[in-house]
């Protein structure tokens, strides 16, 4: 499994997940194409396998910052959404190729192929807007419209994660610029 996993990585990364095909994906991990439907029922479960990880760690993260915010009081609010930030950062750092891919496919359309990448986007969307609405609830953060700020905030930390991921940002930059970015936030929505 780690094979053809790792042989349609790279080839999604290359290529995108709409281009490539099983074909592909077998003659570049080097096994039998039967032995594809022995680890995975179609690409879209292949997809589904290698993003499980990524899904399994930022649900996670964003539950530990759910109950972090239901205790927050205004003066750790930073710290609160600071190690959301650091959470996140460690899913860059162990998946950054699996990273890169959902940045990558969560900007084409819909398909079978990118559904699991959709509904990462969709769960980090929900629950970005969930995030500001209890904080917001709690007096943590002025009345302003949820989900404007957690999408502007999501549309910051892709452009910087894909141009980071693409070798574009030198890497010493990321924490300084995920610091910043969350303390421009908080100047901003903060009650």
């Amino acid at each position: 499994m780690q094979r053809l996993a790792d042989a349609a990585l790279g080839l999604f990364l290359a290529e995108g997940t709409a281009a490539v095909s099983i074909d592909q994906i077998v003659d570049q991990a080097g096994i039998a194409k039967g032995s594809f439907y022995r680890y995975a029922r179609d690409k879209a479960d292949l997809v589904e396998q290698i993003m499980a990880p990524v899904v399994e760690q930022v649900t996670a993260a964003l539950d530990r910052c759910a109950q972090a915010l239901a205790r927050a009081r205004r003066d750790t609010l930073a710290a609160t959404y600071l190690q959301l930030a650091t959470d996140l950062s460690v899913v860059v750092a162990q998946h950054a190729p699996r990273v890169l891919l959902y940045l990558q496919e969560v900007r084409a359309p819909a398909g079978s192929a990118r559904r699991a990448i959709h509904a990462l986007s969709e769960q980090l969307t929900t629950r970005t807007i969930a995030l500001t609405e209890s904080a917001r609830d709690h007096g943590l953060l002025r009345d302003v419209d949820p989900a404007i700020s957690a999408l502007t905030v999501l549309g910051a930390v892709d452009a910087i994660l894909f141009r980071y991921l693409r070798g574009r940002l030198p890497a010493g930059n990321v924490p300084t610029v995920i610091a910043e970015l969350v303390a421009i936030v908080l100047r901003g929505i903060r009650g």
